[in-house]
């Protein structure tokens, strides 16, 4: 704003004058002076962030559930109703959040890993087996236990990763990658009974007590890790690093730590031995991907089958298929263009095509091998071991369904990236563009979740 006018050496000059601040006692100061409050606090401002994203996708999740048209369910219950209502004041809570995974985890936890439904070696052991077992001690439904566990596992997370990122990075650029990491478009995942919540919480609580030079607490955590997903024996990159960074390259002074160091390498041991007692293969969570159509190729393939389209030979039930694999579809936007109004968007025929055109896990994934070659350069050594293990894996394992599956999934657990994310939101504008279209797409997402179309 222009104020009055200079004359110091005789030449006029414009002085620049402060902006009006908000009046006093107006809402808008209260409020800021509030946000201001919270944001400096190291567990209130993940709690206010957890808060925020819990109602984003639980009032969007219900609103869906009971008055959206659902699409064709998809559950592990072939010769029967794809999936059981649940009864009471959780059916409306739990039972958007609960679809797809969710009712995998719900069918180990009742009927545990079997030879006559071996597709359940898939599925890590650690949450079917709290759901099994918090069941037994609360009488709750084992996908309430699942859905409370992950949603406090998502709030602890938001906690330790506050912590662990302001020991390398600014508080103000922590805070954006805390928030960004809480609206992506599909953190519905950390509120659904799947097991990102469970990894996140367990990950993060490990590296940051390697951080501090913890490493029995680190190792325990780190197995529980990964005993929730195959990723959490990834963790032995990033534990490695930080054990050469606080010994040095004097292996005598790791006797003590490398251990402990190393306890993530059981989770697929014990994982592979309690296949075995229920009469499976070790391996079968291996062997297994062929069911899920997963079949191996090179990451070139892979980006191939995702754009062009291809043909994929799976390897299921002992047999070797072919399966013809289309590339991403980017007609909806073309369809919406030309029908640009309330009956398109809303139509269940687009919604489908949206949902199984492949073309936001193409955009995320390029998107966060970018974000993942940046972090080379801004991140330290072990966030950047962190990031790139499961980032790349599954890459060699594309499905004849979607190449990229799940893929949109898959990064959300990769923290540090948000924090290379948060580097290119600068100024007002571009964070409030970037937080309305996030939180958009995250409401759209959790309405398609809650109505039985694939997100990721």
């Amino acid at each position: 704003m222009e104020g009055t006018i200079s004359t110091r050496s005789g030449v006029p000059a414009v002085v620049k004058q402060p902006a009006k601040a908000a009046p006093k006692g107006s809402p808008f100061r209260a409020i800021t002076a509030l946000y201001d409050t919270i944001a400096a606090h190291r567990f209130l401002f993940p709690i206010a962030v957890f808060a925020v994203h819990f109602l984003i996708v639980q009032i969007t999740a219900t609103l869906a559930y009971i008055y959206g048209t659902p699409h064709s369910p998809s559950g592990p219950y072939p010769a029967q109703n794809p999936y059981r209502l649940m009864t009471g004041f959780w059916e409306n809570i739990v039972g958007p959040l609960r679809l797809w995974d969710g009712l995998w985890y719900k069918f180990i936890a009742e009927n545990g890993y079997s030879q006559s439904f071996n597709a359940t070696a898939a599925f890590w052991p650690l949450l079917p087996w709290v759901m099994r077992y918090g069941h037994d001690i609360t009488g709750l439904p084992p996908e309430v236990v699942g859905y409370l566990f992950a949603n406090a596992c998502f709030a602890g997370a938001l906690i330790v990763i506050n912590q662990l990122l302001r020991m390398d990075f600014s508080p103000a650029l922590t805070r954006k990658a805390v928030w960004g990491l809480a609206i992506f478009p599909t953190a519905i995942f950390f509120s659904a009974v799947y097991t990102e919540a469970p990894f996140i919480f367990f990950a993060s609580l490990c590296l940051l007590c390697a951080r501090k030079g913890e490493w029995l607490a680190a190792g325990v955590v780190g197995f529980l890790a990964a005993l929730t997903r195959s990723q959490g024996v990834m963790l032995l990159a990033p534990l490695g690093i930080l054990l050469i960074q606080q010994n040095g390259l004097i292996p005598s002074k790791w006797v003590r730590t490398a251990p402990f160091a190393a306890l993530p390498a059981l989770g697929p041991v014990l994982f592979g031995w309690r296949l075995e007692e229920a009469g499976l293969k070790w391996r079968s969570f291996i062997d297994v991907q062929g069911q899920w159509n997963r079949a191996d190729a090179n990451p070139l393939k892979t980006f191939e089958c995702a754009t062009r389209g291809c043909t994929l030979v799976v390897d299921a039930y002992g047999k070797k298929t072919p399966w013809p694999t289309r590339g991403d579809d980017w007609s909806w936007v073309s369809d919406l263009f030309h029908n640009l109004n309330w009956a398109t968007f809303t139509s269940l025929a687009w919604r489908d095509k949206v949902a199984n055109s492949d073309t936001f896990e193409l955009v995320i994934t390029i998107m966060f091998l970018g974000l993942a070659i940046v972090g080379l350069f801004k991140l330290p050594l072990w966030q950047s071991a962190y990031v790139w293990p499961p980032l790349i894996v599954p890459l060699f394992q594309p499905s004849s369904v979607h190449p990229l599956f799940s893929m949109p999934r898959f990064v959300i657990v990769l923290f540090p990236l948000f924090v290379v994310l948060g580097m290119f939101i600068e100024g007002r504008w571009t964070k409030t563009i970037a937080v309305l279209v996030s939180t958009a797409m995250l409401v759209l997402f959790t309405i398609q979740f809650s109505t039985w179309y694939w997100v990721s």
